[in-house]
């Protein structure tokens, strides 16, 4: 009997999940746990394993593909099995029927029960069904299924038939020439842009931050004379004889003063405060598919020796795309070293689930007086933003009077 894999979700916030490269082919004899593919997660590049033994009789899309969690991934299966493939809906109107929907070994070369090179064979009533992408486009083109003559397989309806029938529909001329009209200069209006879909990772980013503007936020800033915490910096490296990233001593003197500040390492949940009896501190990574936050577990429980070569890994994996989805979720709190772009200052958008964000600044000369005398001092911004909801302006001007003391008096051990 085949056996459908269907996509998990391996992390708390994956909703789909890009193939980036079959491992595996149709056809192919595979073992118990055999890497058959990667996927691109909202966060970092997994590799997936089949739970079966057998023959790969189908695929659930292409490279570039994007599956939805609990869609189908691969099916697997002795050789010249035929299958019936129940896919979910992929929004609440898909009006999904799969009484016709077909994968065998025969009929797909990479076969995608969301809508690629699959079979479909009319129902009983002679009727062709048709797939849930489909009909979704037909949707977004204002299509109507009833009259588009079908010329896949078993006189199904493609994607090409839709788009066809689009570009040839009354509706569609009639709103072109209503746009020539106003002006427009129909293809050569579209021609003139350029469109890019959205990485998995920018559109859990673009998701997440959706959600944090329903939240009532605010940022505050101190400028904090970081003399001394260059001095500890550099002489922690010499005595260690390895590189000692800031993040990891922003991250040492951020605990230190948010176990002073506990409402600072909260959330508000219900008509309730949750307190976090830990501290896995959030430290933002630039990427080049954006802004990924990876998780120092037990930082509190960490030496600054340990606390640099934990960020230091975290960091690199998040650059390639090898985090762990353990490694990028769960964070009590964020410290987004912004200095290290060149940013002086910045308005961090708070994270889901937490109370407070910190961003630290470039290092740069501002003039101070001191006994009378204007002396240039190498001084740090600190920009937090805290959840309105549950901290107040008093509140949020302690901790951050804390922590400039800290970063001004910075006591650590290596």
């Amino acid at each position: 009997m085949a056996q459908i894999f269907n996509l998990p979700a391996v992390g708390d916030t994956m909703v789909e999940g890009e193939i980036v490269e079959w491992l595996v082919a149709v056809g192919d004899a595979i073992e118990l746990d055999q890497p058959i593919c990667s996927v691109e997660t909202d966060k970092s590049v997994v590799e997936m394993t089949s739970p079966y033994r057998g023959t790969v009789l189908a695929l659930g899309g292409e490279p570039g593909d994007l599956i939805a969690v609990g869609a189908t991934l691969v099916v697997v299966g002795e050789p010249g099995e035929d299958f019936p493939v129940a896919e979910p809906a992929l929004d609440a109107s898909s009006e999904t029927d799969t009484s016709s929907v077909s994968l065998t070994s025969a009929g797909v070369a990479r076969a995608a029960v969301a809508g690629v090179a699959a079979e479909i064979r009319p129902a009983v009533d002679g009727t062709v069904k048709v797939l849930p992408k489909i009909r979704k486009l037909a949707r977004d083109l204002g299509v109507d299924l009833a009259a588009v003559a079908g010329t896949g397989p078993g006189g199904s309806i493609t994607a090409t038939d839709v788009e066809f029938a689009s570009s040839t529909s009354p509706a569609d001329a009639s709103s072109s020439e209503h746009h020539q009209r106003d002006g427009g200069s129909g293809d050569e209006t579209e021609a003139a842009v350029r469109r890019e879909r959205l990485s998995a990772t920018r559109r859990a980013i673009a998701r997440h931050m959706n959600e944090s503007a329903q939240i009532p936020q605010f940022t505050a800033m101190v400028d904090a004379d970081a003399s001394r915490l260059l001095t500890t910096l550099a002489q922690v490296a010499a005595d260690s004889g390895s590189p000692v990233p800031l993040d990891a001593l922003l991250v040492k003197l951020m605990v230190s003063v948010l176990r002073e500040h506990p409402i600072m390492s909260a959330t508000l949940d219900g008509d309730e405060i949750k307190y976090f009896n830990r501290y896995d501190i959030g430290v933002a990574v630039d990427t080049s598919d954006g802004l990924i936050v990876p998780v120092v577990r037990g930082a509190d429980n960490l030496s600054l020796a340990a606390l640099s070569a934990e960020i230091l890994r975290l960091v690199a994996a998040a650059r390639d795309h090898t985090a762990e989805p353990h490694d990028l979720a769960g964070a009590t709190t964020t410290v987004n070293n912004i200095g290290a772009i060149g940013l002086l200052a910045g308005t961090p958008l708070l994270p889901t689930g937490t109370s407070m964000i910190a961003a630290f600044g470039v290092v740069h000369p501002m003039l101070r007086l001191v006994e009378g005398i204007p002396v240039e001092v190498p001084t740090m911004t600190v920009s937090a933003t805290f959840d309105h909801r549950i901290i107040d302006g008093g509140a949020a001007g302690r901790f951050l009077a804390h922590l400039k003391e800290a970063i001004e008096n910075p006591l650590v051990r290596s």
